[in-house]
């Protein structure tokens, strides 16, 4: 509401309406008299006109010009007649008496035969015809007499200004008036509003005096009761403060007494949170390094000759160590989520792959149970997304291990499918479903709860923790999404939950290729699900495909197909886990006869139980099977072998040899003091079309950077004498202009220590060991926003299928020990000369490495040690032998914790380990084992 004053509205509603009725009235008085004035003049001048012309007709009767001259003269005596013109028609004689007659401003020609009235710049002409002496005859001419206007104009400005003095008289009469009212007004108000105003200041002994205005003087009196009422209550609560300020006084004591009681109890439970953070933070490796070590040596003896006591009860012992770490790992992630330290890692994720890899890792549990776990991957999904998919696998996992426990048959349906499509960032949901026991509504409402279980009797059948759904339920969220269910009891459940991922730019989306283009293939299954599955793999790759649900319906189909001339080329036969009535010799008689009679390849989709009971039940089996769960991958590599169609790889050129006259894609320095931890990054940004340079210590760097320029910069975190992130601090120091992106290299996979790199000047961080795909996104991600274009590694296409590696079969004796050459490969990227390159660089170090870490650890030289064992594990990293890296890196663990006393058992546990990889070493050819030359 727009707030106006008082002397504002006086003004609007007094003096505006008297200003206008003045200024009306002065303007209707003087239109009406001047409008009369002109009606005089109009009337005069005609009156004189019409009596001239008829004392000349009376003339012109008798014939007499000299009176009728004597009479046109003597009319001049009459006031404001300046000159007067007798016209007649007979002769065209013209009689004027007077001055010449001034020149008419409108001199177009008019009818005289009527009254006339015309105007002159200063004077009036009025014009009037000379009566015919008898009716009907011609008027014998007219008289004009012209009539002075100044007299009439000076009467006519005498009448403005008079109207105009009166006006302004009216008007100072009404300001005069207004004003006085404003201050009649006005100046109680203020004496009122000041009464008020000390009032409010605490000055209740103000009173307002005996006012003029009636009802101003009622409103002082109430002003006057009001501060005598505030005086009289003023006084009331002073005792009251007084009383409550005394009472106020002992209550303070009373709690500062009772808040030193609360802050010492605050202090004591913070104590207490902190020593059970530090307690699951020191025991968590502890306890899953000896757990590990359960888990690999009772695998180990399952796998060695046993009756059947000895082996169900290393499988008892197997399975509780499994569901121990499990139940540890929940707890760790739990206390991680809730105290807010869990982050995400935000790296290449391949969405297909994970949610393979998922559906793989369990599939063994869901075919014990005869569930089959189907895939379905929506196609309009990008390739290549970015997230954390260590976390989000272990949501799937989790969702997925829970669908197979609560259910005994049916089919578990992982969906996956686009929500939203932005230009950075998808949005995916995840759906698993099942047929299991479904849920109550108040089941659900508590699902997500922790500690809580949809069954929680003492009687309950299914175990855990109840801190998996929990667990999820926090990833999720830090993933941007939501995670819900929807079940009814006794109709199975559907658990979902939505991620929001980015889309990696630097790898540009490449269609489905169609390798079966043209191609017909017939599908046979009984469990729709499978089929869809099935269908919607073999159509992504261009084929048309048929379905029927009985065996015995296949070759009629068949027949059918042949005689239309469309023929089959591939029958995919999907069996269901729970599949009994299908014999070993069927299967290997269809086989043999649907390649021989329709010339069709036959591949057959069950587990690995049913695939060692058919090949088992025959003496020579020809059919080609494909693993369930089944996989994109897997799928397209069998039909292809099958239907001898050769499959473009994605890689192909990846260890093609650059050309010379191609310029590298960016320069990049590597600072690591590990040998071989140096030789294997630098040997995989090689292969990304990049121009590596190396360091083997921070001071080094330095010197470098001041030398030469780079596009980035890659930094091992701990080295002696200057780590890195000293080093990166000096870099910022010495180089502010420029600011070459640094990624941190570290052996440790706690991702809290990704802020404190970021504060000392990192611009990001990779955990050791790294891949190829992690290089080729950092490398695109920095290079790119420095300018540079993306490096080919990175931007390059990848197919499902890669290409095939030397197939390296181990030995009865060489079964996995201290080296595990797959594993070796794996971490070397596929590249066997590489791996052998690591392992051989491992092997001829690691005697002088053990020695020096004996004679620091003998001299209690606990940061020499410290730095030894962190570059021996970081070594273990890149090759592989999985236990010496687990010992070295629980030994690291314990030398930054400073736990000094723990220290002796790790270290006999690493000499003894060491010795057996140096045993394993002797006794083989390294190059041998890798199927590679020297």
């Amino acid at each position: 509401m727009r707030l106006t004053d008082l002397k504002a509205q006086i003004w609007r509603l007094v003096l505006f309406p008297a200003l206008g009725v003045t200024l009306i009235l002065a303007a209707t008085l003087t239109h009406l008299y001047l409008n009369q004035l002109n009606k005089f003049v109009s009337h005069r001048g005609g009156a004189l006109s019409e009596k001239l012309a008829e004392l000349s007709r009376e003339t012109l009767n008798r014939n007499d010009p000299d009176l009728l001259r004597s009479i046109i003269d003597a009319s001049l005596e009459e006031p404001y007649i300046r000159a007067v013109e007798l016209h007649l028609r007979e002769n065209d004689t013209v009689v004027h008496s007077g001055p010449r007659m001034m020149p008419l401003t409108n001199p177009e020609p008019v009818d005289l035969t009527q009254p006339q009235q015309r105007n002159t710049l200063k004077s009036i002409r009025f014009a009037h015809p000379i009566p015919p002496r008898n009716e009907g005859e011609p008027s014998p001419g007219w008289i004009e007499v012209e009539l002075l206007a100044a007299p009439f104009v000076v009467l006519r400005y005498q009448t403005i200004l008079i109207t105009l003095i009166l006006t302004l008289m009216c008007l100072g009469l009404c300001t005069w008036f207004a004003t006085r009212l404003y201050k009649r007004l006005t100046r109680p108000i203020e004496q009122i509003r000041t009464t008020i105003q000390g009032m409010a200041r605490g000055q209740m002994d103000r009173r307002l005096p005996e006012l003029e205005s009636k009802e101003l003087n009622e409103l002082a009196r109430a002003v006057n009761d009001t501060a005598e009422s505030l005086e009289q209550a003023h006084r009331d609560m002073q005792v009251h403060i007084d009383q409550s300020t005394e009472d106020l006084r002992e209550t303070l004591e009373t709690i500062e007494i009772q808040n030193i009681e609360l802050n010492m109890a605050r202090k004591e439970a913070l104590e207490a949170s902190r020593i059970k953070s530090e307690f699951l933070a020191n025991t968590s490796h502890e306890i899953r390094t000896p757990l590990n070590g359960i888990l690999g040596f009772t695998n180990l003896a399952l796998k060695t000759k046993l009756d059947e006591q000895q082996k169900e009860y290393l499988e008892t012992i197997r399975d509780s160590s499994q569901n121990l770490l499990t139940v540890i790992n929940d707890i760790l992630d739990f206390s991680k989520i809730e105290s807010g330290k869990l982050t995400l890692d935000y790296v290449p994720l391949p969405l297909r792959k994970v949610v393979e890899e998922s559906a793989h890792i369990l599939g063994p549990d869901a075919h014990e149970k005869n569930l089959q776990l189907i895939t379905l991957i929506d196609g309009n999904l990008p390739l290549h997304l970015l997230g954390d998919p260590l976390r989000f696998k272990q949501v799937l996992t989790n969702l997925v291990s829970n669908a197979i426990k609560f259910s005994q048959q049916g089919n578990i349906v992982v969906h996956a499918a686009l929500i939203n499509r932005q230009e950075t960032q998808v949005t995916v949901k995840i759906s698993v479903s099942d047929n299991g026991i479904g849920l109550t509504p108040e089941q659900k409402e508590r699902l997500f709860s922790a500690f809580n279980q949809a069954d929680t009797s003492s009687s309950r059948e299914y175990g855990g923790t109840g801190l998996g759904l929990v667990i999820c339920k926090g990833l999720v969220e830090r993933m941007g999404g939501e995670i819900g269910v929807e079940s009814q009891p006794e109709q199975g459940a559907r658990f979902w939950f939505t991620a929001r991922l980015g889309i990696d730019k630097s790898r540009p989306e490449t269609p489905a290729e169609r390798f079966l283009l043209g191609e017909r293939v017939l599908i046979c299954g009984d469990n729709p699900p499978s089929c869809h599955q099935l269908q919607e793999l073999v159509h992504q790759w261009q084929a048309d495909t048929e379905t029927i649900n009985k065996v015995h319906d296949i070759f009629p189909h068949l027949r059918k197909a042949r005689e239309r001339d469309q023929r089959f080329r591939l029958l995919l036969l999907d069996i269901s886990p729970s599949e009994q009535t299908l014999q070993p010799a069927l299967l290997e008689n269809l086989t043999q006869q649907v390649r021989a009679e329709f010339d069709c390849a036959l591949v057959a989709c069950c587990t690995p139980a049913h695939q060692r009971l058919f090949r088992q039940g025959v003496e020579s089996c020809s059919t080609t099977f494909v693993n369930k769960p089944i996989t994109y991958e897997t799928l397209l590599e069998t039909l292809a072998r099958q239907m001898d169609i050769p499959l473009s790889s994605g890689t192909g050129q990846e260890d093609a040899p650059r050309s010379p006259e191609e310029p590298p894609a960016a320069r990049i320095l590597v600072v690591d003091d590990n040998p071989a931890n140096l030789q294997l990054a630098s040997e995989l940004l090689r292969g990304l079309n990049t121009d590596v340079i190396q360091a083997n210590n921070g001071q080094e760097a330095l010197t470098l950077c001041r030398e030469q320029n780079f596009d980035l910069i890659f930094m091992d975190i701990q080295m002696p004498g200057m780590d890195g992130i000293e080093t990166t601090k000096r870099l910022r120091t010495e180089h502010p202009g420029r600011r070459t992106p640094i990624i941190a290299l570290t052996a440790h996979t706690m991702t809290e220590q990704k802020a404190e790199l970021l504060i000392a000047g990192m611009d990001d961080c990779v955990s050791k060991p790294v891949s190829e795909a992690q290089l080729a996104h950092i490398v695109n991600r920095w290079v790119h926003l420095s300018g540079r274009k993306a490096v080919e590694g990175g931007m390059a296409s990848t197919t499902p299928t890669q290409p095939r590696l030397p197939a390296i079969e181990l030995e009865e004796d060489e079964q996995p020990g201290p080296v595990d050459i797959p594993l070796s490969l794996k971490l070397a990227n596929n590249k066997p000369a590489l791996a052998r390159d690591m392992l051989e660089m491992l092997l001829t170090n690691l005697g002088g490495e053990r020695d020096e870490i004996n004679a620091a650890f003998e001299q209690k030289d606990y940061q020499q040690l410290e730095e030894l064992v962190h570059r021996l594990y970081g070594s273990c990293c890149y090759c592989g032998v999985p236990r010496l890296k687990r010992i070295s890196g629980l030994l690291d663990k314990i030398l930054q914790a400073r736990q000094y006393d723990q220290v002796a058992s790790p270290i006999t546990a690493l000499n003894n380990e060491v010795d057996e990889v140096l045993k394993w070493g002797y006794a083989r050819d390294i190059s041998a084992l890798f199927q590679v030359e020297r």
